[in-house]
């Protein structure tokens, strides 16, 4: 079991408590956690502090891939297509089944060819 004292920002989804507790937990449940959370930053518009939880998420358990997923398609919607190449590349190194990174990965091959077609 993973003890680790969380002191992180209280989000205005949850009650700080949940943030100021010492949690007990395994690291792919607070891997999970660190996911899920970022989750809510994303479809709140909060980019950065989304991608801050998935790479908590990712550190915590570096083998969970869909954190590097959501962080690469954040990466991918702010014009970081390298960045998101790395991802979506690291997400099929863990999981070649996952469709979503393939095509995730084929579509910033793409972009990122046009945008350097147009010298952008």
């Amino acid at each position: 079991m993973l003890t680790l004292t969380a002191s992180l920002r209280a989000d205005r989804a949850f009650p700080p408590c949940h943030f100021n507790k010492t949690c007990k937990c395994s690291p792919e449940d607070l891997a999970t956690a660190f996911n899920n959370r970022g989750q809510i930053k994303y479809f709140r518009v909060d980019f950065y502090e989304a991608m801050d939880d998935y790479t908590s998420a990712i550190e915590v358990q570096p083998s969970f891939e869909v954190p590097y997923y959501n962080r690469g398609l954040i990466l991918y919607r702010l014009g970081y297509f390298d960045d998101a190449l790395e991802d979506f590349k690291k997400v099929l190194d863990l999981n070649p089944g996952f469709q979503d990174a393939v095509l995730s990965l084929k579509q910033t091959i793409l972009d990122k060819e046009e945008k350097q077609r147009r010298n952008y």
